[in-house]
């Protein structure tokens, strides 16, 4: 009986464990540099013409 309580809450230790890092890995890879700068750091930049020099 020990070993089942053991089990079920190892299980759910690491599904919450396990959720957490899936939402961090998520806010990462969407998180970005210019929404940094425009929303965090709130700096203007001039829209890019879109050629390269």
């Amino acid at each position: 009986m020990e070993a089942a309580y053991l089990a079920v809450w190892l299980i759910g230790l690491f599904g919450i464990v396990g959720a957490v890092l899936v939402c961090v890995a998520r806010m990462v890879i969407k998180d970005s540099t210019k929404y940094d700068e425009l929303y965090v750091w709130k700096q203007d930049h001039p829209k890019e013409s879109g050629k390269d020099e």
